[in-house]
């Protein structure tokens, strides 16, 4: 028998004449039929049943009345065996049908009605017990109403053509399972048919169990949705050769990621990290890449970025680390080569925040520096101007905040830097520089020497620098001479302010 003729039917194979659909009836028969389906009158529809002789009129009563007595009675007619074959196969009612098949001769097709159509009892269980035949246990275990008679139809069944035939037609799960955990299921094709197409897990899980060729489970696993099925078939395969090539031909990401964390084959994840269509699974296999010359082509030839993200989390090249963090196009990967452990040297980090043209990256950069004199490097060179301008907050060095100073290249930040600057001999040379006025106003509010300040009231040609030093000045001898002769309304009117002080 070939694999495929094990699927066919097992229906009675002898040539049956059609019944045909021409008959001319008497009408004294369908007389007789309409007061043996209507009349109200039971024992008058029964006489007329049983007056009947036309055997296709008894044939049309047999398959189709609801009275079970009329019905019977009419079957009681049938002689013919085209007729008989009819009610068999057609009836509504499986009385008729169990009654059909006990005349042809088809004493199992005619007990299979009875246990498939009623519930378990008694006298019903005196039947099922002699049957023997296992193709009408076949039928009862597929069809059956009860789940006992199913149940019991199969435990009987040992024949594995009958039992590969019912696992493809059982609707009821839990009897294709049981069909499948017989020991004599055992066809490794047909285990294989019953893992692709049954719709039920169990069903499907109990077929992998018991296949035991390899290659069957990779063929399965390329293509199985359900990933508790596959996380089964791999934990039965051995042979990595296969692992590898589910992992590279199978069409279902989900497989192929299950794979990856199967197996620990380098070349293997490098060529999924590399070259599997999808990013997920690729992103997974990245993560167990440690070979630097792949994470390297990861990095300059993968397209999302969060794949490159865990290549670059996974680097330990610092000079690579550091050219990302300078050039890739995205905002967290450039993040990912700043935070890698193997990027620690603050030169490193120094040479990032002055050369990036980032801000978030020098920022990024410069938590990881301490040393005042890197600060001054970036302040010096640093491409970004905000970046230059960050540094002042970490600079506490004299000569480098005066040159900011004196440069007054951003007025803004050089009356920050003035304002770090506390010694007043440096603030004195910075107002006589006369960079710009307010600057000048700035210095002198921070100079506390009364000399300087009286000389700078009585003869600076700024009423703003003027004023910045009456505020400083606590003789009340100079501060009435000012509030007296100093040409601008504002600075005698600070002048005479503080007097009252």
């Amino acid at each position: 028998m070939g694999f495929l003729d094990r699927f066919k039917s097992k229906d009675n194979k002898k040539e049956k004449k059609p019944v045909p659909d021409d008959v001319e009836i008497d009408e004294d028969q369908l007389i007789l039929k309409e007061i043996a389906i209507n009349s109200k009158d039971r024992t008058e529809r029964a006489v007329a049943a049983d007056n009947i002789t036309d055997q296709f009129v008894a044939l049309d009563i047999a398959k189709n009345v609801k009275d079970r007595a009329i019905r019977l009675i009419a079957a009681n007619k049938l002689k013919d065996e085209r007729l008989l074959w009819d009610a068999a196969e057609n009836s509504k009612f499986f009385d008729v049908r169990s009654f059909a098949y006990e005349r042809l001769g088809e004493n199992n097709k005619s007990i299979s009605e009875i246990v498939k159509n009623t519930k378990k009892s008694k006298n019903v269980d005196e039947i099922f017990e002699k049957i023997v035949d296992e193709e009408t246990l076949e039928d009862i275990a597929i069809n059956a109403i009860d789940r006992n008679y199913r149940r019991l139809s199969l435990e009987k069944i040992n024949d594995e053509e009958i039992l590969y035939d019912l696992v493809f037609k059982a609707k009821d799960s839990s009897i294709r399972k049981s069909a499948v955990n017989k020991d004599n299921f055992t066809d490794e094709d047909v285990l294989f048919k019953v893992a692709v197409q049954d719709g039920d897990e169990a069903v499907k899980i109990a077929a992998i169990k018991k296949i035991e060729n390899e290659d069957i489970l990779a063929d399965i696993a390329k293509n199985e949705e359900n990933a508790k099925i596959r996380s089964i078939i791999f934990g039965k395969i051995q042979n990595v050769g296969i692992l590898k090539d589910i992992a590279l031909n199978s069409d279902k990401a989900d497989v192929r990621l299950d794979i990856i964390n199967k197996v620990d084959d380098e070349d293997l994840i490098s060529q999924i990290a590399l070259n599997d269509v999808d990013s997920v699974v690729r992103a997974e296999a990245v993560k167990k890449v440690t070979s630097e010359d792949t994470l390297l082509k990861i990095i300059s030839g993968e397209k999302d970025p969060f794949v490159r993200q865990i290549a670059v989390k996974n680097l330990s090249n610092s000079k690579e680390l550091i050219n990302i963090a300078l050039n890739d196009d995205d905002q967290f990967v450039r993040n990912h080569a700043l935070s890698n452990p193997a990027l620690a040297d603050e030169e490193d980090f120094t040479y990032i925040a002055i050369n990036t043209t980032h801000d978030d990256v020098a920022t990024q950069a410069m938590e990881h520096i301490k040393e005042e004199k890197n600060f001054i490097e970036i302040l010096k060179n640093a491409k970004l101007e905000t970046v230059r301008k960050s540094t002042l907050d970490h600079i506490t060095d004299l000569e480098t905040l005066i040159k900011i100073v004196l440069a007054n290249k951003d007025e803004e930040f050089s009356l920050k830097a003035l304002n770090k600057i506390k010694v007043e001999k440096c603030l004195m040379k910075i107002h006589e520089q006369g960079i710009s006025e307010n600057i000048s106003v700035r210095a002198v509010s921070l100079i506390r020497d009364q000399k300087y300040l009286t000389d700078i009231v009585k003869n600076d040609d700024s009423w703003r620098v003027r004023e910045a030093a009456c505020k400083k000045i606590v003789s009340k001898k100079v501060l009435k001479e000012v509030s007296i002769s100093d040409e601008n309304e504002y600075v005698r009117a600070v002048a005479k302010k503080r007097m009252s002080l």
